[in-house]
C-alpha cells in the first residue's frame, strides 16, 4: 500500500502562506497553538505576530508581541528583534529602539539574537549600532576577537553569519576594514552567504 503524504496546513512550521487569506488562517493556528502549549507560548505568539502583520492586522500583532514578550520563553531576545523589526516598518523608531536596548539588557548569548537585532538595524539605517550588537556577538560567541582566525569562521556557520552581516553594516556605516573584516570578506566572496 502507498503511503500518502500528510498535507500540510496552516499552523504547520512548514506552511508558507502565499495570500492574506492564507496568512490569517497559520496566524490564527499558530495563535491557537500559543493557547494549548504554554511551554512554547512566546514562539507561537510571535510567529502568529508576523502573520497577522504581514496580513495587515497590526492590532492583533501588536497584542501578540506584547503577549509573548510578557511570556517570556525561549525566544525572548529574539522576540525583541522582531518585535523592533515590526516597530521600524511602522515608523515608530523610537519604540524599536527600546526594544533593542531591552534585549541588550537581557545580556543575550545566543548567536540568533544578535543576528536578527543586527539585520533589522542595518535594514533600518542604524548601521553603527548594528555593527556593535555583531561585534559584542561575535565577542560573547568567541571571547577575545584577537583569536578568530579564518578557519573560525569557515566552519562555523553562526560565527561566519555575525561576522558576515558585522562586515556589512561596517561597510554601510562607511567605517574602515578590521581584522574581523579582513578574515570574513574572502569567505563570502567565495561563498553563497551573504
Amino acid at each position: 500500500m502507498a503511503r500518502r503524504t500528510p498535507r500540510i496546513v496552516p499552523g504547520d512550521i512548514e506552511y508558507v502562506p502565499t495570500s492574506t487569506a492564507e496568512q490569517l488562517a497559520h496566524a490564527d493556528a499558530m495563535r491557537r497553538h500559543g493557547q494549548d502549549h504554554p511551554d512554547y507560548r512566546a514562539q507561537y505568539y510571535a510567529e502568529a505576530a508576523e502573520h497577522y502583520a504581514a496580513a495587515g492586522h497590526d492590532e492583533t500583532a501588536e497584542e501578540l508581541f506584547r503577549a509573548a514578550l510578557e511570556d517570556g520563553g525561549h525566544v525572548a531576545g529574539s522576540l525583541h528583534g522582531y518585535y523592533a523589526e515590526f516597530l521600524f516598518t511602522r515608523d515608530r523608531p523610537d519604540e524599536a529602539l527600546a526594544q533593542i536596548d531591552a534585549a541588550r539588557k537581557q545580556r543575550p548569548d545566543d548567536p540568533d539574537v544578535f543576528v536578527i537585532i543586527g539585520e533589522t538595524l542595518d535594514a533600518h539605517d542604524h548601521h553603527h549600532e548594528a555593527a556593535r550588537w555583531l561585534t559584542t556577538g561575535l565577542v560573547r560567541y568567541y571571547g577575545d576577537l584577537a583569536e578568530i582566525t579564518a578557519d573560525d569562521l569557515e566552519d562555523d556557520p553562526d560565527g561566519r553569519i555575525m561576522a558576515a552581516d558585522r562586515l556589512r553594516a561596517r561597510r554601510n556605516a562607511g567605517l574602515d576594514p578590521d581584522h574581523i573584516d579582513n578574515l570574513i570578506a574572502p569567505i563570502i566572496e567565495n561563498t553563497d552567504e551573504p
